[in-house]
């Protein structure tokens, strides 16, 4: 039973009774007007009339309740049946008190339709904001730091990550707070600061061919030498390949440096009283493809026969010549030589040094240097957070521009 003020029967003046007959009574309510009319348009059509309306405060937000009568379709919604209750005689029209009323109500309806549109339009507008690739949504700066990144190569996700990284320690998106958050995800040592301190080791370089192990194997040389280590010797493992000796030689006769060679434990056995005369020997290991196991391991056998006679570290050589994923293949291939370090040579044959921040991110061994060129000494530099950013962010050519500092 509905309350009263809700009831399909409308008294009127002297007496007379309209009575229109409604095949379903219904109420509607919620805390949106606009969304109440919808419901009410979806769920009785055009056949709805407004019966009642009321509205409430409930914990100081509007509530609503429209009550709609649907019209029996087999009965005019026009007819209408007359009682008279006092034996008039006289019919008299029905008061225009509640269509009034109604027009009130569909006026104000009619505005609300009107403010809707407008927020309907602010609203579809965020919707497709809320649609863009979350990076579009970044701070003005932030979003050309991260479109920098991405230009140079660097995955999205790093990128992306860094910039996050920046923006939520509060600091300005530029290449000093770049060079501060990637200590986070690139591991930088040089592994000449113990030779610095008076430390005795042999230095092994290792890569597939072409990645330029004995132009960096010279480049550290002269590095040693210019820092004052004049007890650097070379060590050369390839006697086969047509013009490997005489390149290293080159480079030792111009450094006056002494070169050895050997490419077995038999040849390193006859040299080794000479070799362990020198604070620090840099082995130029022979070039082998990484899908070359077989090789790699008698190369991996030499450096561990050193290894039990002096302290070894291994270098692994990427060329950012290569595609990323070949730089993956190559550090799966060499693995089994237990890798202490790293260095990208090549970086001026690359669009997209960012190869180095997207491998560097996921090695467990740190950085030891980058290389540009055939220039001895001067295209190599040790890695650092300021040499990574400077390849980067710098102006083109990307990684000259680091060299030239």
């Amino acid at each position: 039973m509905l309350p009263q003020k809700y009831s399909s029967k409308k008294p009127y003046k002297n007496g007379i009774i309209y009575i229109v007959k409604y095949s379903l009574i219904k109420k509607f309510s919620g805390k949106n007007l606009l969304k109440i009319f919808e419901k009410i348009k979806e769920d009785v059509g055009s056949n709805a009339v407004i019966l009642g309306y009321d509205e409430k405060d409930i914990g100081g937000e509007k509530y609503y309740e429209v009550v709609v009568g649907v019209l029996n379709n087999t009965q005019n919604q026009n007819q209408t049946y007359q009682q008279n209750t006092q034996n008039q005689k006289k019919e008299e029209k029905p008061s225009t008190e509640n269509f009034d009323y109604l027009r009130e109500i569909s006026r104000k309806i009619e505005e609300m339709k009107r403010d809707f549109e407008g927020i309907k339009m602010h609203i579809e507008l965020i919707s497709r904001r809320n649609f863009l690739p979350y990076e579009l949504k970044l701070p003005s700066p932030a979003l050309s730091l991260f479109k920098k990144l991405i230009a140079r190569g660097v995955e999205r996700n790093i990128a992306l990550s860094i910039v996050e990284d920046i923006i939520s320690h509060n600091m300005k998106p530029d290449d000093s707070s770049f060079s501060k958050i990637i200590t986070s995800y690139v591991n930088f040592r040089n592994p000449l600061n113990d030779v610095f301190r008076g430390e005795r080791k042999f230095i092994a370089l290792v890569g597939p061919t072409g990645v330029g192990k004995t132009t960096t194997a010279a480049k550290i040389s002269a590095i040693c030498i210019m820092n004052g280590i004049k007890s650097v010797a070379l060590l050369g493992t390839d006697r086969y390949r047509i013009g490997s000796v005489e390149q290293i030689k080159k480079y030792a006769d111009i450094m006056g440096i002494p070169l050895f060679v050997a490419t077995n434990s038999e040849e390193l056995t006859g040299i080794w009283k000479n070799l362990e005369k020198f604070q620090l020997v840099i082995i130029d290991t022979i070039g082998k493809s990484q899908y070359d196991l077989k090789n790699i391991r008698k190369i991996a056998s030499l450096i561990k026969d050193i290894g039990s006679r002096r302290k070894i570290e291994v270098i692994l050589l990427l060329s950012c010549s290569q595609r990323e994923e070949e730089m993956i293949n190559v550090m799966r291939g060499f693995s089994e030589m237990n890798i202490d370090y790293v260095i990208f040579t090549k970086i001026d044959e690359t669009s997209y040094p960012g190869v180095i921040l997207n491998i560097g991110s996921f090695l467990e061994v740190p950085l030891a240097f980058f290389t540009v060129g055939q220039s001895v000494p001067d295209d190599i530099k040790v890695a650092s957070p300021k040499t990574l950013t400077e390849i980067l962010l710098g102006p083109p050519p990307l990684s000259r521009y680091a060299f030239q500092q």
